[in-house]
């Protein structure tokens, strides 16, 4: 299970990098990017290349936060985590349809489930789990949570 938390740390990180390095190149140099990809630029594209960038910026703000969170041990990170790659998948067929460029859709595929798969098998640990719930060493969980409940009351 560390490994894979790991492995899900290290996609986190490199893909919030290339989504910032996507984003400020697209936002940048918009027609150095569509010559990068094949793509022939027109003026009525760089608006839309503009917004994508910073979708893409915005995406590694998200993600980066995922990391820094998943380190911190809060469930919230594993939920961003998801979220991203959920994202990421989403966008594949998206891409093909639009685009007609299976390379692209495949890459957002493949990236989309290699950060969605870890991040589906690592499950939240938290930071004081080893921590007893009680003073009392003979206090169970479930007895706790009575004790709690008679004192609501």
């Amino acid at each position: 299970m560390k490994l894979i938390r790991i492995v899900l740390l290290i996609l986190l990180g490199l893909t919030a990098m290339m989504q910032c390095l996507e984003g400020l190149a697209s936002i940048s140099n918009p027609a150095g990017m569509m010559a990068g990809l094949n793509l022939t630029m027109s003026p009525d594209v760089e608006v839309p290349l503009t917004f994508l960038g910073i979708a893409m910026i915005v995406r590694a703000a998200v993600t980066a936060i995922a990391l820094f969170w998943i380190i911190q041990r809060k469930p919230e990170g594993l939920f961003l985590a998801r979220f991203t790659a959920l994202t990421i998948l989403l966008s594949a067929p998206v891409v093909y349809l639009k685009l007609h460029r299976a390379d692209f859709a495949g890459g957002d595929l493949i990236q989309g489930l290699l950060l969605l798969v870890p991040a589906l098998i690592v499950t939240h640990q938290a930071k004081d789990s080893m921590t007893p719930l009680s003073d009392d060493p003979g206090m169970t969980d479930s007895r706790m949570r009575d004790s709690r409940m008679s004192d609501s009351r």
